[in-house]
């Protein structure tokens, strides 16, 4: 009987932006345990991968950990693997980005581990066949694929073992396997049923199995701490690995030495099974669940489900728009400073850019993902910080001004910059896409457009249960919250700032948050002209109807801030409808943002209507920034906005943002609008 070798990797991973709560909470029931464990087991090797964001934490708090990395590599008990520093999502980056991050992690490990890595991991596992080559140009020689990704690929084994060779220009890399028998087993069942598992793959000759997984399921996971270590799942696990006749731990390095590839092989874009459900539609996602169903409980076509699968990961970018805002206005600043810039001189500026690439804001899944709002804020700051050493090296302007198409709507944005604040305007509706503030280094338009999601009828449909399971991330259905059903509301519009509506009469604060009695005008695309002056742009808007015409004016000038005028010309619907403009503003600690008028200061924790102001400030007294909006006379609307997503412990409501909704309630000529930031003491 031949030996089972076995290559035990885990990866591990915190995003920059992240709490340092979550970081701290992450490493003492996790990182440090499973370490410190596989340590009393000196004849098993394994692997691991850690993220530079997580390295570069890990080297300020607990530099101990580095030194035991580098001891139990010095003696061949682990290998360490390489990637993108700040773990991007590779197909998501330029091609210099993709190398140079790369080539970053492999020159951090060589100086402070000790070796030269062979291999990487692949974020998510998100493929694009061009990617062998990128490896290949890296001085990497493999990486580690989903079994999934070979069944797409048309291999129709029962089990997938040993390695296979791919390549893209004659430039080849190899690639493991992961057993999703495996990920789905370890840590879930019983140690005894993981290595019996293990030892039935046990054939004539040896052969070679592959698991490497996410480190956070070895104790941060929802209820994996006590089942991982206080239960001592893992030391019984690897006690029992440790004394089996059948099984021996192997490093990739080794194992492509001791075993041949079992042959060529091209992979479809791809990423793990779930990822192509997650990005699925609603509809489509039910109807491709029947289907699997379907498929699973015949065994006549069971073999079948290696044909069916979800969407590609891209499509996040066709079912988030303001997903797809934020990586493309990351893309094009790179654009930039990749063609401007060098490295070697520059490289705050690459280091500030690459921060923003971490993946985690960038796609939604059982995770928060894109739904974080803090994870959003990290991207944007270092956005924000990274164009502003860009612009203060290439540019001497008092303002800025540009249009370029970035989201790639088919329209061409109006980006205006000063030394202030950088806003982009959208031709649909005259909507502001972003408001930077520089020196906060804050996207107040880092907002949330509440949708549809495949999961919010799992909700509905548990609103009587608790369901709690450690069975699979994957299956987690508890909700964190008991009301979770009365968040369940779905915007017709995307959530910017200077959004025009017309509003029914009599609109009420619960009517307007359930999308009632609103007909907004943000998908109208608006004619546009532009006016460049010696200390300000003019942009000129318009909108005309049969039974409403009118102009939008934006003012820009050095100033934190800008002016709108409206002019109406044809007032038609104004006498059926009021007008209503909507600024959604992205600030985080709800409990902390007051209103401020006139003998009054109100908390903005909950729903607040006002009649007939002309001023007000928003303040975060937490950030210590207020904005001044000074206007005509007109009623205001006042919201928190919550979305409602999964996350790793559960269904929740999220705060997203807090919307304001001025309300032109007689009939107008015109109507002026100015916001300035300013810090306050």
């Amino acid at each position: 009987m031949g030996k089972v070798y076995f290559i035990f990797g885990v990866h591990n991973h915190q995003p920059t932006g992240n709490f340092e709560h979550v970081f701290k909470q992450a490493y003492d029931s996790c990182y440090f345990p499973f370490i410190s464990t596989l340590c009393e087991f000196p004849r098993i090797k394994f692997s691991i991968h850690n993220s530079g964001c997580l390295y570069d934490w890990i080297g300020l708090n607990h530099p101990e950990y580095m030194e035991r990395l580098k001891k139990m590599n010095k003696a061949g008990r682990i290998e360490v693997i390489s990637g993108g520093y700040y773990e991007p999502i590779l197909p998501l980056i330029l091609d210099s980005d993709k190398q140079n991050q790369i080539k970053l992690m492999n020159e951090f490990i060589k100086s402070k581990i000790g070796s030269r890595p062979g291999g990487l991991w692949l974020t998510e596992r998100v493929w694009e066949q061009y990617l062998a080559r990128t490896i290949n140009s890296c001085g990497l020689n493999y990486t580690f694929l989903d079994d999934t990704h070979f069944r797409w690929a048309g291999l129709t084994n029962k089990e997938f073992f040993g390695y296979y060779t791919t390549e893209d220009n004659a430039m080849g890399i190899n690639v493991f396997p992961i057993s999703k028998a495996l990920r789905y087993k370890i840590p879930f069942s019983k140690p005894e049923e993981a290595i019996k598992i293990l030892e039935g793959f046990a054939q004539s000759d040896d052969i070679l199995i592959t698991l490497f997984d996410d480190g956070e399921k070895f104790g941060l996971w929802p209820h994996t701490y006590e089942w991982v270590y206080e239960k001592e799942w893992l030391r019984r696990f690897l006690s029992l690995l440790d004394k089996s006749p059948l099984i021996e731990t192997i490093l990739p390095r080794d194992a492509v030495k001791k075993f041949k590839t079992e042959g060529i092989v091209y992979f479809p874009a791809a990423s793990y099974e779930e990822m192509g459900e997650w990005v699925l539609e609603p509809e489509d996602y039910f109807n491709y669940a029947i289907v699997k169903d379907l498929l699973q409980g015949n065994v006549k076509f069971s073999q079948c489900l290696n044909f069916l699968r979800g969407g590609t990961f891209r499509n996040f970018y066709r079912k988030y728009p303001r997903l797809n805002y934020m990586h493309k206005r990351m893309l094009n600043l790179s654009e930039k400073i990749n063609r401007d810039c060098d490295y070697r001189k520059d490289k705050k500026i690459f280091h500030q850019l690459w921060k923003a690439q971490t993946n985690c804001g960038y796609w939604h899944g059982v995770f928060g993902g894109f739904y974080l709002g803090h994870i959003r804020a990290s991207i944007y700051e270092n956005i924000i910080r990274a164009e502003n050493l860009y612009d203060a090296q290439k540019s001497t302007k008092e303002i800025i001004f540009s249009e370029e198409d970035i989201d790639f709507d088919g329209n061409k944005e109006a980006i205006l910059k000063n030394k202030e604040v950088i806003c982009c305007f959208s031709r649909k509706g005259a909507s502001l896409l972003e408001l930077s503030w520089r020196g906060e280094a804050i996207n107040l338009v880092n907002t949330v457009t509440r949708r549809p999601e495949s999961y919010h009828k799992k909700i509905r449909e548990k609103m009587k249960s608790n369901a709690r399971s450690a069975s699979s991330i994957h299956e987690v259905v508890t909700q964190k919250d008991g009301d979770l059903d009365k968040f369940l509301i779905y915007d017709k519009y995307a959530r910017l700032m200077l959004v025009d509506h017309f509003l029914d009469k009599n609109l009420t604060l619960d009517s307007f948050n359930k999308q009632n009695g609103v007909f907004t005008l943000s998908n109208e695309v608006y004619d546009f002209s532009a006016k460049k002056k010696t200390n300000e742009v003019i942009l000129g808007y318009r909108h005309d109807r049969e039974q409403v015409s009118f102009s939008k004016e934006v003012y820009f000038s050095k100033y934190a801030g800008f002016d709108v005028r409206y002019k109406f010309d044809k007032k038609n619907y104004l006498n059926i409808y009021d007008f209503g403009i909507e600024f959604n503003i992205s600030l985080p600690s709800l409990d902390d943002l007051y209103l401020r008028g006139e003998n009054m200061e109100v908390s903005l924790v909950n729903q607040n209507q006002f009649s007939k102001l002309s001023s007000f400030s928003m303040v975060d007294n937490y950030r210590k920034v207020c904005l001044d909006f000074s206007f005509s006379r007109a009623d205001i609307f006042t919201m928190p906005l919550y979305s409602v997503s999964s996350s790793e412990s559960g269904f929740e409501k999220v705060y997203q943002q807090l919307v304001f909704v001025f309300i032109l309630k007689d009939e107008r000529n015109d109507f002026d609008i100015s916001l300035r930031l300013k810090k306050i003491k």
